[in-house]
């Protein structure tokens, strides 16, 4: 059923300034929260964050988000002068074991075709590509890669 908005009454859409913000920020929380009690939805996201040190100074690092039974990696990074030290492998088996800790069975990420060193790494670490956006930020082809995990 489609409903029609009264002549009487003027639509209009704008974007949010930062003087509304606020005002739409209170709107969102207050209407997400009714869709989430009414549709019983679990929404809690985790964030987690974690550096690897090499004689007290940070190598790498990476940050992560957990949402029921799946884990997205939002960022690895390490530093250039000690890369191929098998810092990038500790940091994303660190991911795994917090997905697992929390009792996710999926780990999911994603990376560019410009970034050839980490999509090796991932591969190399059981990840596989599920999806390939073409033109996509920056107007590179992005990957999106999966590993289903296993309770050890």
């Amino acid at each position: 059923m489609k409903i029609q908005i009264p002549d009487s009454m003027e639509l209009r859409v704008a974007k949010v300034t930062q003087k509304k913000e606020i005002k739409v920020n209170a709107f969102v929380a207050k209407e997400w929260n009714k869709w989430v009690k009414k549709n019983k939805y679990d929404h809690v996201t985790k964030k987690y964050a974690f550096a690897a040190y090499i004689d007290n100074k940070i190598a790498g690092y990476i940050s992560l988000k957990i949402n029921g039974g799946v884990a997205y990696l939002s960022q690895l990074i390490v530093s250039d002068a000690v890369r191929e030290m098998g810092i990038g492998t500790s940091l994303l088996k660190k991911f795994e074991s917090c997905a697992r800790l929390n009792k996710c069975h999926l780990a999911y990420l994603e990376t560019h075709e410009k970034n050839v060193a980490a999509l090796s790494l991932y591969k190399h670490n059981g990840y596989s590509i599920i999806a390939t956006l073409k033109n996509n930020r920056f107007h590179f082809t992005w990957y999106i890669l999966s590993k289903n995990l296993k309770r050890v």
